[in-house]
């Protein structure tokens, strides 16, 4: 006889303690760098205010020097102190508290050449020995960072873009770049006691997030990576009667990829979200048991976890555990079906991977997308160019600084067309025209605008 689903439908999820004490700000703070950049408790306690002077001089010296400015950073002296350099083109320059260093090119200029890299780069030709590029003000370069032995590799690059090899530098590199910070199905993310399973990336407009289980979270409650890096909030949960939430990004640190981890090293790609039929594979993936699959046994499924009835699951035979609720549900084909729900625990168990047949339940994605008006992440939309939302700028006094809003979910770069670029100096009341340009692996969107320079204290543009 099978067991009642009252007694044995727990709710997935893993809850922890939470800490009992938590350090000042300010003083934990001060111990990180103390720790970190090895500084006397005297210098690490003063920071704060250091590091406001010089974004305040930086201000200054754009000003001052206008085109001949060449780029400003904080260096520790022999004394254990920081102190400000401010790099000029121009000899017999003097900003107080700073020291300044003559050296033969702009930030402009290099700004310039870096752009005409991201551009080549965006045309999704880049060897892939090489790993990053910027500019460095410090050795007045375009810093170049590849695989050991490859420079000629780089001399390339930079020839494809047309930039004067002077301006280049090239750097072996310590290792091949990755990316940490990713939205994918099936990893791991915390909450305030506990944790939950990503399901599947998702978007509504410009806003990102991802699809999840909506007893894992009410609305407003923070969400933190598994490197405990913040991602966001809840921002829709219906539980119980249904399973379902959504978590919107605040942070732009995280990008959304289109895929499932495997837990093998691999993932797999979301290519559509076609509902499988019963006796179908399916596979689940989540934090705690990892990439399971079993068969599909039946749909439209209510389940009684203790809080009220949830409805409309599907059921299977995939096993899952504690801590993997919200979690993926893939099939082999790469067909999104939903995020992990619950299913029949043992008494005393964490997970029922030790069943011989194991019964699983998961919410279906698509009544989380009609609830929130939100659209999968797949292979299609993410292969697509980048869209510009709006140029943003704004200055005081004849200096100007601009930023670029703008949807791209495969990796991406910004550059600004010259003779203006995302900041500078101007002289009042000129009419300034700036390009913006965002490229990817599968093309390019630009944007113009043109503002007047500001003419006495701050005015909007």
């Amino acid at each position: 006889m099978t067991p009642s689903p009252i007694r044995l439908a727990l709710v997935l999820t893993l809850c922890a303690a939470a800490p009992a004490f938590a350090a000042p700000p300010d003083a934990a703070l001060t111990r990180a760098l103390q720790r970190d950049l090895r500084l006397d408790a005297n210098e690490a306690a003063r920071y704060p205010q250091t590091e406001r002077a010089a974004i305040a001089r930086e201000q200054e010296a754009r000003r001052r020097l206008g085109d001949a400015f060449a780029g400003s950073w904080l260096e520790i002296g022999s004394d254990g102190r920081y102190r400000q350099i401010v790099a000029s083109t121009t000899p017999g320059m003097r900003i107080d508290g700073a020291e300044v260093r003559v050296v033969p090119h702009s930030l402009a200029r290099l700004d310039a050449a870096k752009a005409r890299l991201d551009t080549v780069a965006g045309r999704g030709r880049l060897d892939a020995a090489i790993h990053s590029w910027y500019v460095d003000p410090r050795t007045n370069r375009v810093v170049v960072s590849a695989e050991a032995g490859q420079i000629h590799r780089v001399r390339s690059f930079a020839a494809t873009a047309g930039i004067d090899p002077r301006l280049v530098r090239y750097e072996t590199s310590q290792g091949r770049p990755q990316a940490f910070n990713t939205i994918v199905g099936g990893e791991r993310y915390n909450l305030p006691s506990g944790f939950c399973s990503v399901g599947f990336p998702v978007f509504a407009g410009y806003s990102r997030g991802y699809v999840t289980a909506g007893h894992c979270g009410g609305v407003g409650t923070a969400a933190r990576g598994a490197n405990n890096l913040s991602q966001g909030i809840f921002y829709g949960s219906t539980y119980p009667g249904s399973d379902f939430a959504w978590v919107y990004l605040t942070n732009p640190a995280w990008a959304l990829r289109p895929w499932v981890n495997n837990h093998a090293g691999g993932t797999v790609t979301v290519l559509g979200a076609t509902p499988a039929p019963i006796g179908a594979a399916i596979c689940r993936s989540g934090a705690t048991t990892g990439f399971r699959c079993g068969t599909v046994t039946a749909t439209n499924v209510s389940a009684n976890y203790g809080h009220g009835p949830v409805n409309g699951l599907v059921q299977s035979t995939a096993c899952a555990g504690r801590g993997d609720s919200g979690g993926a549900f893939i099939t082999p084909a790469g067909q999104a079906q939903g995020v992990t729900s619950g299913g029949m625990l043992p008494f005393g168990a964490n997970d029922n991977c030790g069943v011989a047949t194991p019964t699983t339940f998961h919410q279906p994605l698509q009544p989380i997308l009609n609830a929130y008006g939100l659209t999968l992440l797949t292979n299609a939309q993410y292969s697509v160019p980048p869209a510009i939302q709006y140029i943003q700028c704004g200055g005081t006094n004849g200096s100007y600084a601009c930023s670029v809003s703008y949807q791209s979910f495969a990796p991406s770069g910004e550059s600004w067309a010259a003779p203006f670029y995302s900041s500078g100096s101007c002289s009042a009341g000129q009419w300034v025209t700036i390009t913006a340009t965002v490229s990817n692996a599968f093309g390019s969107d630009a944007k113009t605008i043109g503002f007047t320079c500001p003419v006495n204290g701050e005015e909007p543009m």
